[in-house]
């Protein structure tokens, strides 16, 4: 497979699926022809996987379909959440492809894995989109979806939004607001359930191939270490928990060590030889990897600068400008070429050099003038939004705290209404009590009052029996 193709998936492909030599596609050939009527949903799903593993590039898409038609129809749902974001990162330049994977995730049951496939397919989407799209176009999305995204709480919006500013901004200019957003958007991933597994694989390849080729090697390394020892780990520990025993990442981990080895001003001379070595063990496993790694020199070509081996590095830059068509990749070799003509004092390698290298510096500074404009204008946009928002969020405060001074005057006025309902039924209630202690004592000196005269009356002589008398003196 060519380099062109190569380059173009370490760029945009989320999901990297290894390329097999003829033989493994001869193996495929073989085990596909063994479907057959008969077999359980399970087992073909099991020898379709082993045959999409091993299956060429240009074949698997095929293979993919025939996948996601078997699990619709048994409703194999943890298939369909494996298989669609591999076919969608497939078909990042493919718009009919990626219209039909979203319809099939439409039909996906409702839920969290759902909200993560949608906006994996979206993600691809995204970076469709904004290819098709002029750049004041592309100017009012960006300022769209960063208004969008810090008026949202939903996690999974805000990532994608933050996505669709970031691939936008990398079709303009790639200034320090770039890496503003860039950052953010690789720190997000933290915020995503199980830290963005899903997105891992695209969002740390896009800041690493950022981070190299606008001069930050540490932060590259960084990236590609995580996907060396978080992503693809944890990948190959799912797919081997499936039974994927054709799954592998060579060539993925490849071009890891291969732009580590680029970025070799960050790395200590233990770890130039360890990434080296490490991409000499995978050329004996990959015809691929195999002719990459010695028809294209380029990792000989960063081993070597990184020794101070000039004079050897020479012909190894030769070999890769020889074969390089990607504009970073001959930017790279040309600066290094240059650099080994200066340190051995080989001019005509410093002149062949030169004319390439300074035409494409001039492109470089006319561009990033260019994006230093466009950077100014989001910056201005961006400031007059937030100051916006601060400004109805400062209208809302007042207008929170007016109509809480309105609260807290009405129940300053029922505290005291009722502090003065409480003083009047207090002063009331000790009346009464007044009141009732005055008729108890009323009451208390007219009885004392009655029994007095009672007293008297039974005390005079001859009138004891009265009261067992009629008026006429008649006994009762």
């Amino acid at each position: 497979m060519k380099l062109r193709i190569l380059l173009l998936l370490l760029t945009v492909v989320g999901l990297i699926t290894p390329s097999m030599s003829q033989s493994r596609q001869k193996e495929a050939d073989d085990m596909y022809r063994t479907l057959k009527k008969g077999l359980s949903a399970k087992d073909s799903i099991r020898i379709l996987f082993d045959v999409y593993d091993l299956a060429d590039q240009d074949k698997k898409n095929d293979i993919g379909w025939k996948i996601i038609g078997v699990a619709e129809r048994s409703k194999d749902y943890e298939t369909l959440y494996d298989i669609i974001p591999f076919m969608s990162a497939d078909a990042t330049l493919d718009p009919e492809l990626q219209k039909k994977l979203k319809d099939v995730t439409s039909r996906l049951p409702e839920g969290e894995m759902k909200r993560r496939i949608e906006t994996f397919v979206m993600i691809t989407d995204a970076t469709q989109e904004g290819s098709y799209l002029t750049p004041e176009e592309r100017h009012k999305r960006i300022l769209t979806y960063l208004q969008d995204e810090k008026d949202s709480d939903d996690v999974y919006k805000n990532f994608l939004d933050l996505y669709r500013v970031v691939a936008y901004m990398g079709m303009g200019q790639n200034g320090n607001i770039y890496m503003e957003y860039l950052d953010r958007l690789v720190n997000m991933l933290e915020d995503l359930p199980d830290k963005g597994s899903l997105f891992q694989s695209r969002i740390y390849t896009t800041a690493a191939n950022y981070y190299t080729r606008n001069g930050y090697p540490e932060k590259a390394v960084e990236m590609d270490r995580k996907l060396l020892t978080e992503y693809i780990p944890d990948r190959e520990k799912f797919h081997r928990s499936q039974g994927r025993k054709y799954r592998n990442y060579d060539r993925y981990k490849y071009l890891c060590y291969l732009r580590m080895l680029s970025n070799y001003r960050a790395l200590k001379p233990t770890e130039v030889e360890e990434y080296y070595k490490r991409c000499e063990e995978l050329a004996q496993k990959s015809e691929e990897i195999r002719e990459h790694f010695y028809d294209y020199r380029q990792a000989d070509s960063y081993y070597l600068m990184a020794n101070k081996r000039y004079a050897e590095a020479i012909p190894a830059l030769h070999s890769a400008l020889a074969r390089a068509k990607s504009r970073m990749i001959r930017y790279t070799h040309l600066a290094m070429l240059k650099e080994a003509a200066e340190q051995t004092n080989n001019n005509e390698v410093l002149v062949e050099s030169l004319n390439e290298y300074v035409k494409m510096l001039e492109d470089r500074l006319n561009a990033n003038s260019e994006g230093v404009m466009q950077e100014l204008q989001i910056r201005y946009e961006v400031r007059k939004i937030e100051e916006e928002k601060r400004k109805a969020e400062e209208e809302k405060l007042e207008l929170e705290l007016s109509a809480d001074d309105k609260v807290i005057s009405l129940v300053l006025i029922t505290l005291f209404v009722l502090v003065i309902v409480i003083m009047f039924l207090g002063r009331k209630h000790f009346s009464l009590i007044r009141n009732i202690r005055d008729y108890k004592e009323s009451n208390d000196k007219l009885n004392a009052e009655i029994e007095e005269l009672l007293y008297l009356r039974g005390g005079i002589p001859g009138t004891e029996d009265l009261h067992d008398h009629d008026q006429d003196g008649k006994e009762k």
